[in-house]
């Protein structure tokens, strides 16, 4: 079962880490799916909390209004990058209200939480206290050393939780659990913070008179829960909190930038509560664009749609998946976008092109396929099939170790690999010069390979690994068919010209 942290889109259309984490995720319970096994993938935003209330202040509307707004926008995004979620899950849904207020009085009746007075310098924008000791000073202002956003100092009444009491439970844990947070480095970060820094007990409400746009405190409306705990809340709720399923626990996909609320202070609220922890925390960098942040005055901000559109969402996907490296920031260049494209219709389409050619037969090569001889080919020819078929039984089985961890850059090289030694053994044999036997043999070869990258590139580009399968004739995609010879059913009447799955473009021009 996976789940992805569900974030607020603050710009929407930037190539920012909602996305990312979203399609990373999507790849992986697609992956899942297709080994046969059992995934649940939810998404989806939190839609309180006083940056929401803030926004709808501006644009004029009710809260309930705005974020009602904000989800079709964000759900045609989901639509548009082909993200196959079980459940959208937003914050203001009925049964996560009720399911956050049960866990607010599972904490009390614990013993977990306390009354008393908060001072400290206070981020909107992350909506978080932080300690002194995060704080740095610039021309008069203050601002967060882990995020570097604006922080003002501000002492209210609120409740607490008694974070404190679960450091060594944590450092216990990510002790004997070295792989619960990949990649090891923010592991051993987190690690390293709790041992050197420990824990203060957290502040879990704000005033309803600065913050009316959240869940009431049961039994004290003057109250309201702090929004990173409505918010994490989200993923049990999808369990059906109270009374979990069993798609708890499940594995979260979160940026970067919220690994403390994630990896801190969401275990030691479980923890409390009495709920089973998280398998696992992936997480993950965020995009660069051309080696810069993006930003609007830079002017490089990417535009996630127009490059969906114009390049074609698989495409995308593909890309992304194929650059994406957990344990640093990744870079995005259209031009690479387009040398991706590229690559996919002359590695990839040329093959199932190649194999389609109306002066070839591949029902016969398909139905003679246990009567092929390979040692009738050339003895050079023969390793070269003989390496290819082994590769490509291997194939799965490659990617899956690599997939397992979330490194799909890895897991995509495998296909590429595979897909080129295809490409050179065709063009080297020559099929069309060859006996119908020869011929038939190489055919087959180049057809497996084709057939099988394809059905292992489903969970990248859905569709269009969907097309290269349907333009050779194949209806099996689940992993058990991704072996050579798995599948003997396909290809009647693919021999034919045209029907390309993917043609050349140009490079968009620029604005």
């Amino acid at each position: 079962m996976l789940r992805k942290s569900s974030v607020v889109p603050r710009a929407f259309k930037r190539l920012q880490s909602h996305l990312y984490s979203m399609l990373l995720s999507d790849v992986r319970h697609r992956w899942e799916k297709l080994s046969l096994k059992e995934s649940y993938f939810s998404t989806g935003l939190d839609e309180h909390g006083l940056k929401i209330q803030n926004a709808a202040e501006l644009k004029g509307l009710p809260p309930k209004e705005f974020v009602d707004q904000l989800s079709v926008t964000f759900k045609d995004l989901t639509k548009l990058a082909h993200i196959d979620y079980d459940r959208f899950i937003r914050t203001t849904d009925d049964d996560h209200i009720q399911a956050v207020q049960h866990f607010w009085n599972v904490l009390n009746e614990r013993g977990y939480i306390y009354e008393g007075e908060h001072g400290g310098w206070y981020s909107v924008s992350d909506e978080t206290f932080y300690p002194e000791a995060q704080i740095f000073e610039k021309e008069g202002k203050y601002f967060s050393k882990e995020t570097g956003t604006e922080v003002t100092y501000s002492t209210e009444k609120n409740y607490f939780f008694k974070l404190s009491n679960f450091k060594d439970q944590l450092i216990k844990l990510l002790k004997e659990n070295p792989k619960w947070i990949i990649p090891e480095q923010k592991h051993k970060d987190v690690l390293y913070e709790l041992e050197t820094n420990g824990l203060q007990d957290l502040s879990i409400s704000r005033p309803s008179s600065r913050l009316q746009w959240g869940i009431p405190v049961p039994g004290d409306e003057s109250q309201t829960i702090y929004v990173w705990v409505d918010a994490l809340v989200n993923y049990i709720t999808c369990a059906k909190y109270p009374n979990l399923t069993n798609i708890w626990p499940g594995t979260h996909l979160i940026g970067k930038d919220i690994i403390r609320f994630h990896c801190v202070y969401w275990p030691s609220l479980l923890l409390a509560a009495g709920v089973a922890l998280p398998k696992q925390f992936i997480v993950h960098g965020h995009w660069l664009a051309d080696g810069y942040k993006m930003s609007k005055s830079r002017g490089n901000v990417v535009d996630p749609i127009l490059m969906a559109q114009y390049y074609d969402t698989d495409v995308l996907r593909f890309f992304l998946c194929e650059n994406s490296v957990l344990n640093s920031d990744n870079n995005f260049s259209e031009d690479r976008l387009f040398s991706t494209r590229e690559q996919i219709v002359d590695k990839f389409g040329n093959l199932v092109m190649r194999c389609c050619g109306p002066k070839f037969d591949a029902e016969r090569a398909i139905r003679n396929f246990e009567d092929h001889d390979v040692s009738i080919l050339d003895e050079s020819f023969q390793t070269a099939q003989r390496e290819l078929v082994q590769d490509i039984n291997l194939l799965h089985e490659k990617m899956n170790s690599k997939m397992i961890e979330f490194n799909t850059s890895s897991a995509i090289q495998d296909i590429w690999n595979v897909l080129i030694k295809a490409n050179q053994f065709f063009q080297n044999t020559e099929p069309w010069k060859r006996t119908d036997q020869e011929k038939d043999i190489i055919l087959f070869t180049a057809l497996e390979t084709a057939r099988v990258s394809a059905i292992l590139s489903l969970p990248f580009m859905p569709d269009l690994a969907k097309k290269f399968l349907n333009r050779i004739g194949v209806d099996k995609f689940d992993f058990e068919y991704a072996k050579y010879g798995a599948d003997l059913t396909y290809g009647k009447g693919i021999n034919r010209k045209g029907d390309f799955p993917i043609k050349k473009i140009e490079m968009r021009k620029s604005d």
